[in-house]
């Protein structure tokens, strides 16, 4: 599948990370400072993690889990210790457990002026990446001021939304307050999310 878009540009790692006509590109990687003081948190609380580097990773992530599934699907890099990877650029907490979830969100808040941080508190799940780094961020140092329309299924996609001329959110849950005016609520169906892309690339077409 990636092949097939290899000389569009693709946007990874809520915005670290970027694939321009084949040429990839990381936007920002977070700081040695800021890493030691996260795999001190990961180390202390016996966490599940993953760390992502420019191309290698570090994982320690239950098999049941559904980001297991996702990760690195073609076996291009290797899974390394968390101590190899030197410059990473985006960091996933996982499966925290509910009862020390509060406490995690505060060793976090003591570097939180260096990264940016997304709190999936349903899922369990906390993603970091360098400060100011995520999707909207890095789309529009390509596209500049030119208008989008995104699409989007969780709070790393916040931004990105709240920004678009036009946005989608893609959940189940119709009474979901998204809090921004021009998102409305697309149902997890592929051919429902496949008809309303392409009713907007056919009023490009027409214009």
């Amino acid at each position: 599948m990636v092949t097939r878009f290899k000389e569009n540009l693709l946007i990874g790692g809520n915005g670290s990370i970027v694939s321009d006509n084949g040429a990839i590109q990381v936007i920002d990687y977070i700081s040695n400072n800021d890493y030691m003081n996260l795999k001190k948190i990961i180390k202390e609380n016996n966490l599940n993690y993953i760390i992502d580097g420019a191309f290698d990773y570090s994982a320690k992530v239950d098999s049941s889990n559904l980001i297991y599934r996702q990760l690195d699907p073609m076996h291009l890099a290797k899974n390394v210790s968390m101590d190899e990877i030197e410059q990473p650029i985006k960091i996933i907490l996982i499966d925290i457990p509910e009862n020390f979830y509060e406490d995690i969100c505060q060793n976090l808040a003591d570097i939180d002026d260096n990264i940016s941080v997304n709190y999936h508190r349903t899922d369990s799940n906390i993603d970091i990446t360098a400060r100011e780094v995520n999707k909207y961020s890095t789309l529009k140092k390509y596209i500049e001021d030119h208008d989008y329309i995104g699409y989007g299924n969780d709070i790393n996609d916040y931004d990105l939304l709240k920004h678009a001329q036009k946005s989608y959110y893609i959940s189940n849950d119709k009474n979901i307050d998204l809090n921004y005016n021009v998102t409305e609520v697309l149902p997890k169906d592929v051919t429902k999310i496949a008809l309303s892309i392409q009713s907007h690339l056919k009023n490009e077409v027409a214009k």
